[in-house]
């Protein structure tokens, strides 16, 4: 992968080298053939006190610590990507703290007035000069609206852009480096890595983003009154403040110290059924629900908060990732390859016959497990990782976002209730989502978007036809005529007037339904639903002849 030329701050770029060297990765910095004046000094080993029998990633780790915000924030997102990174490397980096020295209230009261406009005490009744929280972005106050309201102001760093950009350049320039010259950390694919932080962070940035992405997760739950977020003051936010309604509840991690004062059970299945909700049903995510990201609330009100990293599949992802669960449910090997391989997470051209005894050593762990002794996250983690090095599977980031998200969720639901069932809650949602596959409405939806793709199929058959006989008859394609071949062709041919007749139907109902007018059965036009009656029998019926006569 190459990136286009990127203006690099040389002084940063060496203080990252010398760390780099003083934490013993010199062999590194030596093989990325660093030449000119400007590196002098410091391409030598430096001398320092760190102990060189810690592991590469606790080193790496420390040296991400010490380069400050942006570089942290490297760690916490490789932390999620143990298909990019490694297992170990990525373990290592969920140790990495987000814990930063507090912006001066001098410096938050001159953002928040720039940015809303108006002195602090005209936009608030109230405003508290201790931060209740700093983080490396940006940091939070609690303060009141005129009306009374208690909120939460979150209020961006000064500067923290700039330098974030400065170290993406940085960073770019580096994994060029590394792709040309470092052959042992191919593995890593360090490029991607860095692509990947650049989207995610520009977007934890921007305070817009996050709002909106609150919005939208208590919308989807708006119908659930045990779910909560914090809701959202839009006039008093904008893309570097956000004001939201300030959480008074209990933190996720003291709840689960202390199960014991709350209604455990019932906020473990909460737990588990909100997020897989949020998988299957939504299609919107959380990123990052650990314990902190958690509040219970009175009445036991299970209470999201954070929302400035988020996780989005479509449709389609959502019925595959079901579709891989039932199968792996049945103890099927071959349909768990052949879904891998129609994700497209593993190559069609891959060894069947290793894979498959390695699927097999996965699902037997699981064959003959109760329900409640499955977790759904260690079967996408075991899924995953094995395949990445051996096989060098392409995981989606979706994929692996899921499998992180769901692990940390059952751990949170698994220490509330040891006896949870996390899985009998996971699997009438992935039959939600394979019926609603196969209803009427869905079917309509995938012909009209495919209606020009038919149409042309349709209106091209006679053409290639007549191309192909013109082949046979030139002598280009030889055909043994046989009586044999004579019946098969014949069978082709009705069975192919068939399929573009059921074709027929099933793109006209689809256009009939869109209409929605006209008698009703089951919120559905009636002619409209002939036509899918009459398709379907056609269907089932010309699957049925094939199945009987399978000599094409």
């Amino acid at each position: 992968m190459m990136f286009n030329r990127r203006k690099v701050d040389y002084p940063r770029l060496k203080e990252i080298i010398q760390l780099l060297i003083k934490y013993n990765f010199d062999n590194l910095v030596g093989e990325l053939d660093l030449k000119g004046s400007r590196w002098g000094s410091i391409l030598r080993k430096y001398d320092s006190t760190v102990d060189i029998d810690e592991t590469a990633p606790e080193r790496l780790r420390k040296v991400f610590e010490e380069l400050g915000p942006t570089f942290v924030k490297l760690g916490q997102m490789m932390s999620t990507r143990p298909d990019l990174v490694g297992q170990e490397m990525a373990l290592e980096f969920t140790k990495l703290q987000d814990d930063n020295v507090p912006i001066d209230f001098k410096t938050v009261k001159s953002i928040v007035e720039q940015e809303l406009r108006k002195p602090l005490n005209d936009v608030f009744q109230s405003f508290e000069e201790k931060q209740l929280a700093a983080a490396s972005i940006g940091q939070v106050h609690r303060a009141i609206l005129p009306d009374g309201t208690q909120v939460a102001v979150k209020v961006q760093r000064p500067g923290i852009q700039e330098i974030v950009e400065k170290d993406i350049n940085i960073m770019y320039h580096l994994a060029e480096l590394v792709d040309k010259r470092v052959s042992s950390l191919k593995i890593y694919n360090i490029p991607e890595v860095v692509c990947e932080f650049d989207k995610s962070i520009h977007k934890e940035m921007d305070y817009k983003l996050e709002a909106r992405n609150t919005i939208n997760f208590l919308a989807n739950f708006a119908d659930n009154k045990s779910i909560s977020a914090p809701a959202i003051y839009q006039d008093y936010s904008t893309s570097l403040v956000l004001t939201m309604e300030f959480i008074q509840g209990t933190k996720m991690g003291k709840v689960m110290e202390s199960p014991e004062f709350f209604d455990a059970k019932l906020l473990a299945e909460k737990v588990a059924k909100s997020y897989f909700q949020q998988i299957l049903i939504d299609g919107f995510f959380h990123a990052d629900p650990h314990p902190g990201n958690l509040y219970v609330l009175e009445d036991n009100v299970l209470c999201y908060i954070d929302f400035g990293m988020m996780g989005r599949i479509d449709n389609e992802f959502r019925q595959n990732l079901g579709e891989l669960f039932i199968q792996v449910m049945s103890y099927n090997s071959e349909a768990v390859i052949d879904q891998l391989i129609y994700m497209g997470i593993i190559e069609d051209s891959t060894d069947r016959i290793p894979l498959k005894r390695d699927i097999m050593d996965i699902l037997d762990r699981y064959y003959g497990a109760s329900l409640k002794e499955i977790k759904v996250g260690e079967i996408l983690s075991q899924l995953a990782v094995p395949l990445i090095a051996k096989y060098q599977a392409r995981i989606p980031p979706e994929f692996t976002l899921i499998t992180r998200g769901v692990t940390i969720i059952e751990e949170v639901a698994y220490s509330l209730d040891e006896e949870l069932d996390a899985t009998a809650l996971f699997k009438p949602m992935v039959k939600k989502i394979l019926l609603k596959k196969f209803n009427p409405q869905n079917l309509s939806d995938i012909l009209r978007e495919n209606i020009f793709e038919f149409e042309h199929l349709v209106k091209n058959l006679p053409r290639n036809v007549n191309r192909l006989v013109s082949k046979v008859e030139s002598g280009e394609i030889k055909v043994k005529y046989s009586q044999d071949l004579a019946e098969d062709m014949e069978r082709t041919s009705n069975k192919l007037s068939v399929a573009i007749i059921i074709a027929a139907l099933l793109i006209g109902s689809s256009w009939i339904i869109q209409i929605n007018k006209g008698p009703m059965i089951w919120d559905m036009p009636l002619l409209g639903f002939l036509g899918f009656a009459a398709s379907g029998v056609l269907g089932v019926s010309l699957i049925i002849y094939i199945l009987r006569y399978k000599k094409i």
